[in-house]
């Protein structure tokens, strides 16, 4: 009789147990106003977001996204977009969010942005057979200049006198132009710059770790500007990511250095 009511009332805790997860994946996505978060990401920016040789998208991104998404209570549907459409699609609600995107004045007019969750620079990259090479801010107008289109580095460039950058529409085409000697350098975010060179191009590229900007970039999540709730939701879910720890494993993970998460 005992073992009985023992296996029954477990059998019922399990069950309460499931049916509060439930209530809460549901309260969670009546708060933010979703039943799925619908994420938009350069699905060739290593290591931030790319696709493995299954062709399913990884990358620090991803795994930021996935435990957004736990923590508002809703699935994640993650997919790449082409970068120089990507805020039209987060305007035309193609897509609910852009999980890492550099916060900058000029994106600050049309979308809102987290709070923000990881610190980089601009830098540049060259050949590995010119180790010597190492051109900062006041040589670029003299260089063979290349970009990728819509990225914080493109807007830098457009700061600094006399530069008048090529444009490419991925890193993979900056970085092949490179290697052929049609473009001296490439301006670049430092988190892609030192994991492609290691890992992709080692013995032929190389990290200068010049700041081509004298002042640190900072990351966040960009949404529409009216999803005020998912914004608030989004802010909440960071700061508890920053202090259990999450933050700093997936940052760790993928660059090798907690130290970019910024201090709040």
């Amino acid at each position: 009789m005992m073992g009985r009511v023992g296996k029954g009332t477990a059998a019922l805790a399990g069950a309460l147990i499931v049916f509060l997860l439930l209530i809460g994946q549901t309260f969670g996505a009546a708060k933010v106003g979703l039943t799925v978060l619908r994420v938009g990401a350069d699905p060739d920016f290593r290591p931030v977001s790319y696709s493995d040789a299954s062709g399913k998208m990884v990358g620090s991104d991803v795994d930021f996204a996935t435990e957004l998404a736990a923590r508002l209570g809703v699935p994640l549907h993650y997919e790449g977009v082409a970068w120089d459409g990507i805020i039209p699609a987060l305007l035309a609600h193609k897509i609910d969010a852009i999980t890492n995107m550099v916060i900058t004045d000029k994106r600050k007019e049309v979308v809102a942005f987290s709070i923000p969750y990881i610190v980089l620079f601009i830098t540049s990259v060259g050949r590995a057979d010119r180790p010597d090479f190492n051109p900062g801010k006041d040589d670029l107008a003299k260089l063979r200049v290349g970009v990728m289109v819509s990225t914080s580095a493109a807007q830098a460039l457009e700061g600094i006198p006399g530069v008048k950058p090529t444009s490419y529409n991925t890193v993979a085409d900056e970085y092949n132009d490179l290697m052929l000697g049609r473009i001296d350098v490439v301006a670049i975010e430092s988190a892609n710059a030192g994991y492609t060179t290691k890992s992709i191009y080692p013995g032929k590229l190389r990290v200068t770790n010049q700041d081509l900007t004298n002042a640190p970039s900072y990351a966040g999540v960009a949404l529409r500007k009216e999803d005020t709730a998912l914004l608030q939701a989004v802010n909440e879910a960071i700061k508890a990511m920053l202090a259990d720890g999450s933050l700093a494993r997936i940052t760790k993970k993928w660059y090798g250095d907690a130290r970019l998460i910024p201090n709040q």
